[in-house]
């Protein structure tokens, strides 16, 4: 079995890649036959990042978290993961309400840039831009969130076993 660390860094980075290729064609399949997305409207750029951040984090918290109870059940060992940081420890451990932070704290974040961008005359972007935008912002987010949910769970583990791990020393 790879170690935790290993763990950590391929499923994030799956997760990011798998992101970079499922947020552009879910935005391809919305915005089809536009050439222009605004950044501030109901179908406007600031509304389909704030829910793709949203949306997004709970599912990657959801499979993360699946996973690494899966993994810990096969024998992965959490005491060489990456150690969750001071701000990540004080977040909830449980999936949905850890998934549902990061995805707040990353459209709070997402809205404030965009209404920067704005401040600075960008109205919006081209259907293509905005693609790549997505394919962008899906990917870092995706990869972030599942490292950050994975290192929390990690780290969870370390302090209070999984049922049904198969590591005695705990």
């Amino acid at each position: 079995m790879d170690s935790a660390a290993s763990y950590v860094r391929k499923q994030a980075v799956v997760t990011g890649l798998v992101n970079v290729v499922v947020n552009p064609l879910l935005a391809w399949a919305g915005k089809r036959g536009t050439s222009f997305v605004p950044l501030w409207s109901a179908d406007g750029i600031v509304v389909d990042i704030a829910l793709t951040a949203i949306i997004l984090s709970v599912l990657v918290a959801w499979f993360s978290a699946a996973g690494v109870r899966r993994a810990l059940r096969a024998g992965l060992d959490a005491a060489d993961a990456p150690r969750a940081g001071r701000w990540l420890a004080r977040l909830p451990s449980g999936a949905s309400a850890l998934g549902l932070s990061l995805g707040v704290a990353a459209a709070v974040v997402s809205v404030v840039v965009i209404w920067v961008l704005h401040l600075l005359g960008v109205s919006g972007l081209s259907t293509g831009w905005f693609l790549v935008l997505k394919a962008v912002y899906g990917g870092v987010l995706g990869y972030l969130v599942a490292r950050w949910v994975i290192v929390r769970q990690l780290s969870a583990t370390r302090a209070a076993p999984i049922p049904g791990s198969t590591d005695a020393a705990r």
